[in-house]
């Protein structure tokens, strides 16, 4: 029986023994090219959308022997060049007929699917295209800014480097939900929070005419000795950054008391 790799980091650690190290040239311009592909730059680096459950139905998922022999994508043609370009190492004539070929395959916009675990039948397409279009540029000298060695140069091996590149990403991917679904919580919390302090303390219920519903964090911080300090905040009337801060006071104390009070019940 096949065993089954169940860490990204076992994973990787296993395809790291057959291929080039993370900062070798040939692996550099790989995650250059394929970063170029998805659209990334030096002053965006926001991964794009993983594709609707529409565009994964209509995609047009063929096996890798299809995607090869398939060349009439990669004739030479008159391209127009844009303005700007992602990596001035590649031209950016490969970048359109890769994204010629990837629509071809009604993939309208090139992307992964970030929040799937493992590889998909989506990224493998879209892997498979792009290592195609790798290698077709890699033979029309297009790299010739990156120093690579041809024994590496191969299918698989190209494919095994783009491979390990999604699972990083997709590791991130799904670190950065994790942490927005945490800040999400602390929000709802800290609402409520401020929500029941101000209905105690002004004895109505309509308090809640006051308090935004989850907006910002705490205009509240603890220092070293235990004083709650009132920090800068962006609300648009220091009074009512004063109120908030008012609201998590009495909470943090209301807190406080409790936690004195049971440890008090348990010495008794």
């Amino acid at each position: 029986m096949q065993k089954v790799h169940k860490s990204t980091r076992t994973l990787n650690k296993l395809v790291s023994s057959h291929i080039p190290p993370s900062q070798d040239s040939l692996c550099i311009c790989i995650r250059d090219f394929t970063k170029m592909i998805l659209g990334l730059t030096k002053n965006n680096n926001n991964l794009p959308l993983p594709p609707s459950s529409d565009e994964v139905d209509t995609a047009t998922l063929l096996n890798i022997t299809d995607v090869y022999i398939d060349s009439l994508v990669l004739e030479e043609r008159n391209i127009a060049t844009e303005e700007a370009s992602i990596t001035k190492r590649i031209p950016l004539k490969y970048k359109s007929l890769c994204l010629s070929e990837m629509a071809q395959h009604n993939i309208q916009h090139p992307t992964f699917q970030w929040d799937v675990k493992g590889q998909t039948s989506w990224d493998g397409l879209v892997i498979d295209i792009l290592v195609k279009h790798q290698l077709y540029a890699k033979n029309k000298e297009a790299f010739q800014e990156y120093p690579l060695q041809s024994d590496f140069c191969t299918k698989t091996i190209v494919s095994a480097i783009v491979e390990q590149w999604l699972r990083g990403q997709k590791a991130s991917y799904g670190k950065d939900k994790i942490k927005n679904q945490n800040l999400s919580r602390i929000k709802k919390k800290l609402f409520q929070n401020r929500l029941h302090m101000a209905k105690k303390l002004l004895g109505c219920e309509t308090a809640s005419q006051i308090i935004p519903h989850m907006i910002g964090i705490s205009d509240t911080e603890e220092d070293e000795d235990g004083n709650l300090l009132c920090i800068e905040s962006n609300w648009p009337h220091n009074k009512y950054s004063l109120l908030l801060h008012l609201l998590d006071t009495n909470t943090i104390c209301s807190i406080r008391d409790r936690k004195v009070n049971n440890t008090a019940n348990k010495c008794l």
